[in-house]
């Protein structure tokens, strides 16, 4: 609609409306009457768009005017001479379009003030979250190149749909609503999707192992979701300036965040199903809990895991050598290296191709000591990690910054388990380079800003 007029987008005027249907009747013919070169004078308006066309509330600067500051607005009494908004014309020298004879905000109303006629004028473009959202695309696509794994690329390509989603929403709604209200729906299912599906798996777990801080916190994310659709919800029922501006942005915050994880779950199925290097000479084993003296459900696959690596080799190979990588936790009563060694020997594995490290307490370690071990052995080896599924993304970019140059592959998980899993790897990767992706993320505030003051 504001398009339309002819007028600038933002913040120049605001439209209400009951319904979506009067504001795609009242714009249609606003823009079969500037197709047809016909007058849009409030005298030409037909009695059933009156009152729609009517509720724009803020002031704007018609072309005739804008050099002496003459503001008009729709409720107060038109002057004869006036010319109507339609008869703003666009042109194209200002930055992306915006019409050089038009400007909004505090510059324009300092300028109107001071008399002053000449001098610079700033210009915001016409489409401000479409052209943070192609910025924000082109940074992925150059880091991408330069880096491409480094999970800063998803966030950057994140931040240009959501900014690209701001922008249909604010601006297109009127337009096309058929295709927003197509993606509304589609974006309304999958949160309410994904909402239920942490609840109910939080709430199966926490039923199964018990109130575990990382089981409350998948439950507490599906909460939230669903929290953020019922503000949705409340804000239709009641509207309002205040609470709109409040819904555009926690909305936009969610529908990143949603966005940015859903993303982040693809990389852990994709990485999670690698294969182990040909020719592997050592197999590293990371540890994981223990049930009592014996390894748990999730160590257990992983060991299971590598005796998979082990006999799928040539009958007339030499067989791997196994590193069993973990120290003791505080809960524990012995070390996971030598809970992993007896399994292993349960196993039929000899005692002479078992190398235990039992003095790592985090990935980083279980990384560096392990090659620690096998470099002072064997030179010349070619090592593959084995780990859970949902850990090997991690475990990947760890693997990068200590400089350790080995291959991960992946364990598999319990159904159940997968998705908390994931979830906890993701808060786990986002605070590993918190510094780029938290700056990275404010940059959203942008497009969130521009949306806001359309709105």
């Amino acid at each position: 609609m504001v398009h339309a007029l002819g007028l600038p987008p933002w913040p120049l005027c605001r439209l209400r409306t009951s319904g979506a249907y009067e504001a795609a009747k009242a714009t249609t013919w606003i823009n079969q009457r500037i197709h047809d070169g016909r007058p849009l004078g409030p005298e030409e308006w037909p009695a059933e768009h009156c009152g729609f066309i009517e509720k724009m509330e803020h002031h704007y600067i018609c072309a005739s005017g804008a050099a002496a500051g003459q503001h008009h607005r729709h409720d107060m009494p038109v002057p004869p001479n006036a010319p109507p908004p339609a008869r703003v014309r666009r042109t194209t020298a200002g930055l992306g379009g915006w019409p050089a004879a038009v400007r909004t905000g505090s510059g324009n109303a300092r300028a109107a003030r001071g008399g002053r006629e000449s001098g610079a004028v700033w210009h915001m473009p016409e489409y401000p979250e479409y052209v943070a959202a192609v910025v924000f695309a082109a940074g992925g696509v150059v880091n991408a190149l330069l880096a491409p794994h480094r999970f800063s690329t998803a966030v950057l390509f994140c931040l240009a749909v959501t900014s690209g989603g701001l922008g249909v929403a604010g601006r297109s709604a009127a337009a096309h609503p058929t295709i927003a209200t197509v993606l509304a729906v589609a974006a309304l299912l999958l949160a309410l999707a994904l909402g239920l599906l942490l609840l109910a798996d939080g709430v199966l777990l926490v039923r199964r192992y018990g109130p575990q801080a990382a089981l409350l916190a998948t439950g507490a994310a599906g909460c939230a979701v669903l929290a953020v659709l019922g503000l949705d919800a409340v804000f239709h029922a009641v509207g309002g300036e205040a609470f709109g501006a409040l819904v555009v942005v926690v909305n936009a915050a969610a529908g990143y965040l949603t966005l940015l994880f859903l993303v982040f779950a693809g990389y852990v199925f994709v990485r999670g199903r690698s294969t182990p290097l040909p020719e592997t000479t050592h197999v590293v084993v990371l540890g994981a809990g223990l049930n009592g003296e014996r390894p748990g459900p999730l160590l257990t696959r992983r060991l299971e895991r590598a005796l998979t690596i082990d006999a799928a080799r040539a009958p007339d190979t030499p067989r791997v050598v196994f590193v069993v990588s973990g120290g003791q936790g505080n809960d524990e009563v012995r070390s996971e290296a030598d809970a992993m060694a007896d399994y292993l020997r349960g196993r039929g594995v000899p005692a002479d191709r078992i190398v235990r490290e039992d003095r790592s307490v985090n990935t980083g370690q279980n990384l560096r000591f392990s090659a620690a071990l096998v470099d002072g052995t064997t030179p010349g080896h070619r090592a593959t990690v084995v780990t859970s599924g949902f850990h090997v993304y991690r475990t990947t970019l760890l693997a990068r910054r200590v400089g350790v140059p080995v291959h991960v592959v992946g364990a598999p998980t319990s159904p159940a388990y997968w998705l908390a899993a994931t979830l906890r790897e993701f808060a786990a990767i986002l605070w590993l380079d918190r510094l780029p992706l938290v700056g990275l993320s404010l940059l959203l505030a942008v497009p969130v800003a521009t949306a806001v003051f359309e709105h």
